[in-house]
């Protein structure tokens, strides 16, 4: 069982790590989109909605593939915070999937909706958010942690 347990906490914090690393990468695209990239406004003539061929198209592509990819590795997060045991990691492991969600929903509303500055406002906060909490779940988790003092890491 303790072996099992281990194996959960290193799949874990793994995925934190990663998701980590993603949201850095993202933080820095969203930035170059930001200063650099000026998106087209939306008509009905062509691929999703923009003309796939404007100079920042691959960067785009590449923040929203990078979006889901951190969608999809805080979902795996949240899994796997239910086999800790830990209440604290469990609900930092949901505010952390809604933090994601936030700035996703909103990304995508800036986007397709006019590109409102309260969308990239919000996309920000979700994304400060979600940082604050993969800090929160490294403390929670890592060494040193509670979850070591509860006999998890053997």
């Amino acid at each position: 069982m303790m072996a099992g347990r281990r194996m959960m906490r290193g799949g874990f914090l793994s995925m934190l790590f990663a998701l980590l690393f993603f949201l850095i990468v993202e933080f820095l695209l969203g930035m170059y989109i930001n200063l650099y990239v000026t998106i087209p406004a939306m008509n009905g003539f062509s691929m999703m909605g923009f003309e796939p061929l404007y100079g920042g198209f691959p960067v785009v592509m590449a923040h929203m593939f990078l979006g889901i990819l951190i969608g999809l590795t805080s979902i795996g997060i949240m899994i796997l915070s239910v086999g800790t045991g830990s209440q604290r990691i469990m609900l930092g492991s949901a505010g952390l999937f809604l933090s994601v969600l936030l700035a996703g929903i909103d990304g995508l509303f800036f986007l397709f909706d006019g590109q409102n500055n309260i969308n990239s406002y919000l996309m920000s906060t979700g994304f400060i958010l979600a940082m604050l909490f993969s800090v929160l779940l490294l403390i929670y988790a890592g060494p040193g942690s509670l979850y070591e003092s509860r006999g998890m890491h053997h």
